[in-house]
């Protein structure tokens, strides 16, 4: 997985921190990996904080990760819940963050560098999926952000994140897997909430699926 620099070096928050940019190229090495974090800690404190990586990951399009993004994947690989990120967390981080390239890239197949509606569909349709059409195009519009019909790979990550943390609610509630269930609204709230901060903690999540998610 490849990261480079912006031509431009005045949008750089600060000189000495790199733009990551993902674009699932190579595999880089400890060394590489250990370059990258020591120019994102500018404090040198021998870690990187939620605002820092939020600064400088980016997407191929160069727009800036999405906060609840940023957000979930350092809850997600800070492991003794100090707020930021040692070294081994990042590397964890990182790599988890290049296994979900190798999906984007799969689904991209026109290599906009962004996931359009047919492309976001044929993804949901690959995890096994059975979603009518309107409810995709709801969950596209929902992470179509800027409204330019498409999403970009952070949001592509949330939302199939997202996704698979609430059909495990669905199915906990699905007794005889007919698509429908019944469940009061108090039920409901409880187990979005909890669902919703099993996304940040859970090691599940921490794997991006080979073969689907359903």
């Amino acid at each position: 997985m490849a990261y480079q620099n912006p031509q431009n070096p005045d949008a750089l928050p600060c000189p000495a921190a790199p733009k990551l940019v993902y674009q699932g190229e190579e595999e880089l090495t400890t060394e590489q990996l250990r370059d990258i974090f020591n120019g994102l800690d500018t404090s040198r404190l021998g870690v990187i904080t939620e605002k820092q990586l939020a600064q400088n990951l980016v997407n191929s399009d160069r727009t800036k990760f999405d906060a609840y993004t940023v957000n979930m994947m350092v809850r997600m690989f800070d492991s003794d819940r100090s707020g930021d990120l040692n070294f081994s967390e990042f590397v964890g981080l990182w790599q988890f963050l290049d296994r979900w390239r190798t999906i984007f890239n799969r689904f991209d197949t026109d290599r906009s560098g962004n996931i359009n509606m047919a492309e976001f569909k044929n993804t949901l349709v690959s995890f096994s999926y059975r979603l009518s059409d309107s409810f995709i195009e709801f969950l596209f519009r929902n992470y179509d952000r800027e409204n330019k019909g498409v999403i970009t790979f952070d949001l592509f990550m949330q939302s199939c994140i997202t996704l698979k943390r609430m059909t495990d609610t669905f199915k906990k509630y699905d007794d005889d897997r007919d698509g429908f269930i019944t469940i009061n609204f108090e039920d409901f709230v409880s187990e979005f909430l909890r669902q919703m901060k099993r996304v940040m903690f859970v090691d599940d999540s921490k794997s991006a699926p080979s073969g689907g998610f359903y």
